[in-house]
């Protein structure tokens, strides 16, 4: 039978397996090069535009834009279609 501490490794080192190695723009997490290289290939019109507005909102997270830049891109995702 296994000691409580062996366990716990055990259970750590699962967890960290499945988690995400790498996130793009905080949001979109992946685990290896090539599940990357997977979504950029196989990437859609829906999900491009999606990964802009992550961008744009990351960038805003890390205060990269000035007000009326943050606003043009506010305005701009809405005028897609999408909401924020």
């Amino acid at each position: 039978m296994k000691d409580e501490d062996q366990l716990i490794k055990e259970m750590k080192d699962t967890i960290n397996e499945l988690s995400p190695k790498h996130v793009l723009f905080e949001t979109i997490s992946y685990h290896n090069q090539e599940q990357i290289n997977e979504f950029y290939n196989n990437m859609t019109q829906e999900q491009a535009i999606a990964c802009i507005i992550e961008a744009s909102k990351s960038a805003y997270r890390r205060g990269v834009y000035s007000l009326y830049e943050a606003e043009a891109l506010s305005k701009s995702i809405r005028v897609l279609g999408f909401p924020e």
